[in-house]
């Protein structure tokens, strides 16, 4: 128990900082999402310029 009492600060600083991480990695993968979501719609809106003639092949092809 005396351990216990000793470390305690120890231990709620550590807990937070791994918190800290945790949330910061969802956050990053929410970010992530949201391009990959991103990059959809881009491909659709390209999509259809080129149907209509108003983009040509070539630049629809690269991916720079």
């Amino acid at each position: 128990m005396d351990i216990m009492k000793k470390h305690t600060d120890t231990v709620v600083i550590l807990s937070a900082f791994a918190g800290c991480i945790l949330w910061m990695n969802s956050q990053f993968t929410n970010i992530d999402h949201k391009f990959s979501d991103l990059e959809k719609d881009l491909a659709v809106i390209k999509a259809v310029l080129v149907i209509k003639n108003i983009m040509p092949n070539e630049l629809a092809k690269n991916e720079g």
